[in-house]
């Protein structure tokens, strides 16, 4: 079923501003906190940070298609409605790229920022797994509106993106990946 429009653009819309809300909500938390963003890794944008992402970016694709590949021979292809989100009108293309910035800054502090830093003070761990375990999986679970293919794609890729996120000690390489990808699902096929 193909989404007119003015019920997609509603929807992006929407998606925008819980979002936001969800930054607001966090960073009011980091502030109490006392830690601020820069307490869940949002330290100054550096120029390596953009080389971390076009990296990540090229090697994480790779890995997702090879696991979409794997699912589609065990009967679990990927359905292609994630193409019904991507608009095709000028305005809508606009929002989509608000979108894509969005989902990039505020999904990155959420998932990897706030609630993996937050996991591993909360159990007392000196270790990283369970709070990338979480974190990855909450990833996953907030994408299975793209059904079981997603949801594991995702959680895959919400690993890996805690990956980058432990080996630079920041977000903006999470940040710019996760925008790039939202973005050119603008110019290229799903």
């Amino acid at each position: 079923m193909l989404l007119n429009d003015t019920v997609l653009l509603f929807t992006l819309v929407a998606t925008i501003m819980v979002q936001w809300l969800l930054f607001l909500v966090l960073f009011v938390a980091t502030f109490r906190e006392q830690t601020g963003l820069r307490g869940v890794g949002l330290k100054p944008l550096r120029a390596v940070d953009f080389a971390w992402a076009i990296s990540f970016l090229l090697a994480a694709n790779l890995i997702l298609a090879g696991l979409a590949w794997f699912l589609a021979q065990v009967g679990l292809p990927m359905p292609g409605e994630i193409a019904l989100l991507i608009p095709q009108d000028t305005a809508g293309r606009i929002v989509w790229v608000v979108v894509s910035a969005t989902a990039g800054f505020c999904e990155e502090i959420a998932f990897r920022g706030y609630l993996m830093t937050r996991l591993r003070i909360l159990g007392k761990t000196k270790t990283w797994v369970m709070p990338v375990i979480v974190s990855s999986l909450a990833f996953g679970i907030c994408h299975a509106y793209q059904g079981w293919p997603g949801l594991i794609l995702l959680t895959v890729y919400g690993f890996m993106f805690a990956l980058l996120y432990l080996r630079t000690r920041s977000l903006w390489p999470c940040i710019i990946a996760h925008f790039s990808q939202d973005f050119t699902a603008l110019f290229i096929p799903q």
